[in-house]
């Protein structure tokens, strides 16, 4: 937000300071809204956040986000002058376009290089992180956390005796007693309870809480921090105390999730018929075959149906059975793996939305035989079809093509706390993550 708020001055100010170095005055009321302004700041935002110039991956001053910043930049250029071009109630002058383009360039990476600079001068530092109890819950968010997300892992502490100061990295430091250590707790930010079998304990722990320390239960961790649900240590109890927002019955899940399906997949399969003709000449001059694919899926209340999708794989690619896709998996075609790839092969999926079988934004559906398979190994997994199945989902936008056991177990995390949380402003962001997936093909197999 703070990078976004910069990018919006820096980006008015350019606009008034171009004019007037082009023309030697303002041209209008400083305040007063114009077409052609409210157009280029849509299109620097959306071009910086396509090119995930608000993400703090990389360093500011690296090469890679330097070159993702002349890229949104010149994808700006490119915009800007088509739409001027195409629509003339947009007209604004060549000459002050080129100088906004070099001034925003400028002083927005200028902005970032502060930021940066600023953040590791007087903000920036890792939060140190203990976590109660060194069992395998504790264990397996370490591993999860560990160096991620700004935070490190200090140590364990535990009131088994038998665990403390042994060569585990990071190592058991003692009981839960050290809660009242202030020498070791002066430099912790975070707490993490995996489990916590002391009253004595507890209250250490909150008076951890009233000196400023985050304290957190490790299911509310997940939740809050990593955007998922740590589906391994959690009962009945706990699914019926969370919200289930996506099965609600308000009027969004009941009414305007259906409408907007509607009206999207009408116009999706409108817009996309050039791109469907040409995919299909594609697929069948490259083999023989039917160019659309229908496939057994399971989908809500247990309901199967018939996907449709882009024939990406050869007519004899599952003649042994079912099987996940691997990475480089020889039985995709040459124009199967362009389709995959920008998930063209997914089009034809709307029409599964508009008959009411599949959502735009849902956890995927998965095949029956698949899913037999993994609801007797994983727990829960069949809370996943309470909701509709959707084309893109949380899982997707967090977590990378799953052909394991696995896989399919963090993608059930990520498909949990999306029917958890459901709302409107969730399905709009899981939409725009799509968005940026799709246009640099990431992920895809």
């Amino acid at each position: 937000m703070l990078l976004l708020t910069g990018d919006a001055c820096l980006i008015y100010a350019g606009l008034l300071l171009s004019a007037w170095l082009r023309a030697g005055a303002l041209g209008r009321p400083v305040l007063e809204p114009s077409w052609p302004g409210l157009a280029i700041l849509l299109f620097y935002f959306l071009s910086f956040y396509l090119f995930d110039l608000y993400a703090f991956d990389l360093g500011f001053r690296s090469a890679k986000y330097f070159y993702r910043f002349l890229a949104a930049n010149a994808g700006v250029a490119i915009a800007m002058s088509a739409a001027f071009y195409f629509l003339p109630f947009l007209e604004t002058g060549r000459g002050a376009l080129l100088i906004l383009a070099g001034m925003v360039a400028i002083s927005t990476f200028s902005w970032r290089l502060f930021v940066e600079w600023v953040f590791r001068r007087f903000l920036g530092r890792v939060r140190e992180m203990l976590i109660v109890d060194s069992g395998s819950a504790g264990r397996a968010l370490c591993s999860e956390v560990n160096g991620k997300f700004d935070y490190r892992v200090t140590g364990f502490l535990d009131d088994d005796p038998s665990t403390w100061g042994l060569r585990n990295s990071p190592v058991v430091l003692g009981g839960t007693a050290m809660l009242s250590d202030w020498n070791l707790m002066r430099n912790i930010n975070t707490i993490v309870i995996a489990q916590l079998k002391s009253p004595e304990a507890l209250k250490k722990a909150l008076q951890c809480k009233l000196k400023g320390i985050l304290v957190y239960d490790i299911h509310t961790f997940y939740k809050d921090v990593m955007g998922k649900l740590c589906v391994e240590h959690m009962d009945d109890l706990r699914f019926v105390s969370n919200p289930l927002s996506g099965v609600r019955r308000n009027i969004y899940n009941l009414k305007c999730k259906r409408l907007l399906d509607i009206a999207f997949s009408l116009l999706g399969l409108s817009l996309s018929l050039p791109i469907t003709i040409l995919t299909a000449a594609a697929i069948k001059l490259e083999s023989r075959g039917p160019v659309f694919y229908c496939q057994k899926r399971m989908g809500h209340k247990g309901k199967v149906f018939k996907a449709v999708k882009f024939r990406s794989m050869r007519v004899d690619a599952e003649i042994n059975g079912a099987v996940w896709a691997d990475k480089d998996d020889p039985r995709v075609t040459k124009a199967g793996r362009f389709i995959r790839k920008y998930r063209i092969d997914e089009v034809p999926q709307m029409w599964n939305v508009l008959r009411g079988e599949m959502s735009f934004i849902g956890p995927r559906p998965e095949r029956p035989k698949f899913v037999t398979m993994l609801e007797k190994n994983i727990p829960y997994y069949s809370l996943r079809h309470s909701v509709k199945p959707g084309i893109t989902g949380w899982a997707q936008v967090n977590y990378p093509y799953g052909a394991s056991e696995k896989d399919a177990l963090e993608k059930l995390k990520y498909d949990l706390y999306y029917i958890n949380y459901l709302s409107p402003a969730l399905d709009f962001y899981i939409l725009l993550r799509t968005a940026k997936i799709i246009l640099f093909g990431k992920g895809a197999r």
